[in-house]
């Protein structure tokens, strides 16, 4: 696969299809290949990217872990739209990628034409404990390898995977334990552990202007009060919980992700995605007990 120069590192990408471009950033267990179903189906109606961040062989492993902190990763996903002379793209991600997505509609709007959030805001919740742990594992996987993510693959938000698709989730665990031990524990320092909660930004998510879906399992207990934060707090934001389902979305449940994601895009095109009526309910902007608890 052809790489490009990003943020000073080489970055491996796809290409495939013709039309408005979408981009599909992936999560930290994952890679481009997280994306292959739905390649497969949005490249027969867009231009679609997927790529490996930075750390995720074939893509460049960067020695120093403060390369990887969250604003970087924006920065390659804006290289990636600026050597494709991309004016406007959506922009899809899951978990990290997720977070990546949110991060540049915030930093660039008019670079959006819609966005996804699926799995967003792990860590949101209890920051402070997220680094810590984060901090543990990257000890653990400098010390001891890819190996030490054994227990990892195999996590409350992944039972229902591994479950419903033994075949599917042995295949992922297989990417996740072939990825870079260095890049993995450079990533857990700095994007994961080290992140603002997304809750620090609830007054730049309230004036954002770019049509949002955020998708989340049902049974992805550490993105739910994220999920609910962010329908509560941008304008135009939907919201799309898929039952008995994990986090890796669009890998557990495949069809329902890409119809769902289909949906919102055909309507962001057609001008037909909206903010919230304001008498459709009651304090819609509202953050209540449970979301977010102290915000760090």
């Amino acid at each position: 696969m052809p790489k490009l120069t990003l943020d000073g590192a080489d970055i491996e990408y796809l290409e495939a299809g013709t039309g408005l471009p979408l981009v599909f950033c992936h999560e930290f267990a994952g890679s481009l290949e997280s994306w292959e179903a739905q390649v497969s189906y949005f490249s027969r109606f867009y231009r679609v990217f997927a790529y490996n961040a930075k750390g995720y062989p074939p893509s460049e492993v960067r020695a120093d872990w403060r390369e990887y902190t969250w604003d970087r990763q924006v920065a390659v996903l804006l290289g990636l739209l600026d050597a494709m002379d991309i004016d406007r793209a959506h922009i899809c991600g899951l978990s990290m990628g997720a977070y990546t997505a949110v991060q540049f509609a915030l930093a660039h709007p008019g670079r959006c034409h819609g966005v996804v959030a699926a799995g967003v805001g792990t860590g949101s919740d209890d920051p402070d404990a997220f680094l810590e742990d984060m901090d543990a594992r990257a000890d653990a996987l400098e010390k001891l390898g890819m190996a030490s993510m054994e227990a990892y693959v195999r996590g409350p938000a992944r039972i229902r995977f591994r479950e419903k698709d033994p075949t599917g989730w042995e295949r992922f665990a297989a990417l996740f334990l072939a990825h870079s031990a260095q890049g993995s524990a450079n990533t857990l320092r700095a994007f994961q552990g080290r992140r603002p909660a997304l809750y620090t930004r609830e007054a730049d998510l309230a004036a954002l202007q770019v049509p949002l879906l955020v998708v989340c399992g049902d049974e992805d207990d550490p993105c739910i009060n994220p999920s609910l934060f962010l329908k509560r707090t941008v304008p135009g934001c939907g919201l799309t919980v898929l039952a008995d389902t994990g986090h890796a979305c669009n890998l557990e449940e495949p069809a329902a992700f890409n119809a769902v994601v289909a949906e919102f895009l055909a309507r962001v095109e057609a001008g037909r995605w909206g903010p919230r009526p304001e008498d459709s309910g009651d304090n819609i902007g509202a953050v209540g007990p449970g979301f977010g608890g102290a915000r760090a």
